[in-house]
């Protein structure tokens, strides 16, 4: 696949999956669903919360991925809009919008595929950006890791061109291990991938898919330079295609 960065390695027995749901009998099939987590925030103080995860088809057959969080003081929306066609997910608008106490941040990314070109804009302030074909956004580029995942189960390194911050970045991921993960339905055997930043990075992310639930996530845990954790555990998992 062109303009995507991928190193692969063999790592037998692990089945992948992220956020979002594929049929195996069906590679145009994507299953909508509504997910409510637990989320604890310690941002200085800690916080309880709730979250919120959803995929929806509309319409006109695009798709919705979005995120929704809050506790107390501090709240998270995180939207993507994108079509599946050809195998490929082009998106269409990406918005992240964080509060917390007095203070929001707002970024929105608009792409224009006839003009390879995306439109951020942050708090008020707009600029263009160059990308390049199966360039991804920050909530788009889980559902092309999953789909890769899905169809290649042994490889353990995945790099995708994902437009962020005005820059096209290189976002990679890597498999890093297998841990039983309690949730109110059940203990599930659980896959971690943990975003690669690179051996200099004081930011970690990780995430746990459920291979027995369809490889849903039911954990993730986000470390910020700063020393601030976010983490949302999962709690509730509905199917929406009956």
């Amino acid at each position: 696949m062109p303009n995507i960065k991928r190193t692969w390695l063999s790592l037998p027995s692990l089945y992948l999956g992220l956020l979002l749901l594929w049929s195996s009998h069906s590679a145009a099939q994507l299953r909508p669903f509504e997910a409510s987590y637990s989320s604890q925030w310690d941002v200085g103080i800690s916080l309880s919360g709730q979250a919120k995860r959803s995929l929806t088809i509309n319409s006109d057959g695009s798709l919705r991925l979005t995120t929704n969080a809050s506790a107390m003081v501090a709240s998270l929306t995180e939207s993507s809009l994108f079509n599946y066609q050809d195998g490929d997910i082009p998106p269409h608008h990406y918005q992240y919008q964080r509060k917390l106490l007095n203070k929001t941040r707002d970024v929105q990314v608009a792409f224009d595929w006839t003009k390879q070109q995306a439109t951020n804009t942050a708090q008020g302030k707009a600029w263009n950006m160059p990308i390049v074909p199966h360039t991804l956004d920050k909530q788009s580029v889980q559902l092309r890791l999953q789909l890769d995942l899905q169809a290649h189960p042994n490889e353990t390194a995945y790099a995708y061109d994902v437009a962020d911050g005005g820059h096209l970045k290189t976002y990679r991921f890597i498999a890093d291990g297998e841990d039983h993960i309690d949730t109110p339905l059940g203990q599930y055997n659980a896959i971690r991938i943990k975003r690669d930043r690179g051996t200099d990075s004081d930011r970690q992310t990780w995430i746990w898919f459920a291979p027995a639930l369809d490889y849903s996530i039911v954990r993730i845990v986000q470390q910020e330079a700063d020393g601030k954790r976010y983490q949302l555990n999962l709690k509730q998992l509905t199917w929406l295609d009956g």
